[in-house]
């Protein structure tokens, strides 16, 4: 069963990432078809910041899915309804906290940001109006937890694509009606709460809640342990969030908004890359989670070990597309309206490889709920980001971002997470390096190949044919060496098992 719903929870995620690229693809252009570059960047600002106000709910969300998951397999008996109440309680209050703190920042952050004054009151509007889109998707948090711990993040995937296409379809309609920058809000309150909707609506008729005599009730005490717990996953959050989420705050501060409209949209690739690689771990999790509260700890450093190999496996080939195809893509998808440097999709790569390793690691302490000094290690992370991207960005613009966040990320948290993975597997701390140690040395031939394509003979032909001789790279010559020389025989087995398996269940369902 365990492998079943890490199959479909991959698979519907992978289809959900498709669904995200296409939506990405298409609503880029159109937004720039209607929007100055300025404008996409006050949108792109008014994102991230909205980000950060997310991080009031203190990690609850986290907390109250990892709780349920300790007793989904009794759901009427009492525990299980008093967590789904008081995690419902906390989230109501923080939501409106979100909205009220949203609203009161906004009227300050234009000035801090130096941002042109004829921009301050169509910010000030929008990032309330956001605000409070925010705290409303976070008071309904609740409907949708037990989805993680019951491991149907086939169903949060569903979720995700329909409120992707209902999102869409209210923002062509707001732009084709006049309605600018306004679309975008407008749009993403269709699409979170048709998302929301679908949560609802799935857990209610697969049980997911406890009977009207079983709902349980706010208890004290386990707001204190699920608070603990969040308290944790929020120092971490936060750490996350000045490390990898603060850059188009940072590009503003530093560059100005064309600025960064142009990282937004020129790291658009880069962000669905994080994403899919992501997915794997993600769509392991409730299972992992399992393994670790019914004590399968040989189960469980087997099948962590191999998440680990095929996300780092996964990165490496999103890498090389990134390195290879990121600039000629930006230039044919914006028709030339953004100016990249290829430099800087090398070093986008190296951030991805790095950051998907990471992540598995730093995912384990939240599955086995011993977070200790992990927080604070990644708060240290954030610190030293944005104190290094200060610094490099005024000398070297996005490249210096780049070196500063891949910098930070390996030094740091990278090196902290594999020392306790160790730890809690009682191996040898260089045992996590093998792990990864296949696909990384790969990372040379990207190099060599992102050379290749920047002699002049092929940096003077046109984004298309560049495009595709990139493409043709990727396929002809890496990927046939990351198969052979990448990935280990039992991987690849398992890999080829994996795959003929899903066949199988497609053509039974087709029959």
């Amino acid at each position: 069963m365990r492998t079943k719903r890490f199959l479909s929870g991959l698979v519907s995620s992978y289809l959900a990432i498709g669904v995200n690229v296409g939506f990405t693809i298409a609503s880029v252009p159109l937004a720039l078809h209607y929007l100055s570059r300025e404008e996409f960047g006050i949108w792109a600002l008014v994102t991230q910041i909205s980000g950060y106000l997310m991080l009031l709910e203190f990690g609850m969300s986290g907390s109250v899915a990892r709780f349920l998951a300790d007793h989904k397999d009794d759901i009427n008996g009492g525990v299980y309804g008093d967590i789904l109440k008081t995690g419902s309680r906390v989230f109501l209050c923080q939501g409106g906290l979100v909205g009220l703190v949203g609203i009161a920042v906004a009227a300050f952050i234009p000035g801090l940001l130096e941002m042109p004054e004829q921009m301050h009151p169509l910010f000030v509007t929008l990032m309330g109006m956001q605000a409070l889109l925010a705290g409303t998707k976070l008071a309904m948090n609740g409907l949708s937890s037990p989805l993680w711990s019951h491991q149907r993040l086939d169903i949060s995937n569903l979720s995700n694509c329909i409120s992707l296409v209902v999102q869409f379809a209210a923002l062509w309609l707001g732009f084709h009606l006049g309605w600018k920058l306004y679309s975008l809000v407008i749009a993403s309150a269709f699409g979170s709460l048709s998302g929301i909707a679908v949560g609802y609506v799935a857990c209610k008729r697969l049980g997911f809640y406890p009977s009207p005599g079983h709902r349980g009730k706010f208890d004290a005490v386990l707001f204190r342990n699920l608070f603990g717990f969040g308290g944790g996953i929020f120092l971490m959050n936060l750490g996350t969030q000045l490390a990898s989420a603060s850059q188009v705050i940072l590009v503003s501060r530093l560059l100005g908004l064309e600025a960064a409209s142009v990282w937004a949209i020129a790291t658009k690739v880069f962000s669905l890359a994080q994403q899919f690689v992501a997915r794997i771990l993600d769509a392991s999790a409730g299972a992992l989670a399992e393994m670790v509260v019914k004590e399968e700890r040989n189960r469980l450093l087997l099948r962590f070990s191999h998440i680990v190999i095929l996300s780092a496996v996964i990165a490496a080939v999103a890498a090389a597309g990134i390195a290879l195809m990121n600039q000629p893509f930006v230039e044919i998808w914006t028709s030339g309206r953004i100016a990249w440097s290829p430099l800087n999709d090398l070093l986008l790569a190296g951030v991805l490889f790095t950051t998907a390793v990471t992540r598995c690691h730093t995912g384990l302490v939240g599955l086995t709920k011993q977070i200790r000094g992990m927080k604070y290690v990644y708060l240290l992370e954030g610190a030293v980001f944005v104190a290094a991207a200060l610094a490099l960005g005024n000398r070297w613009g996005f490249s210096g971002l780049l070196v500063a966040s891949m910098l930070s990320n390996v030094t740091i948290t990278g090196l902290y997470s594999m020392k306790r993975t160790a730890s809690y597997f009682s191996i040898p701390f260089h045992e996590t390096f093998k792990w990864v140690w296949r696909p990384a040395r790969l990372l040379s031939v990207v190099a060599g190949l992102f050379l290749l394509l920047q002699l002049p003979a092929v940096a003077a032909m046109s984004a298309f044919w560049r495009l595709g001789s990139a493409c043709l790279l990727l396929v002809a010559v890496f990927l046939p060496l990351l198969w052979h020389l990448g990935i280990s025989v039992e991987i690849r087995r398992e890999l080829v098992s994996s795959v003929r398996g899903l066949a199988d269940g497609f053509r039974r369902v087709i029959r």
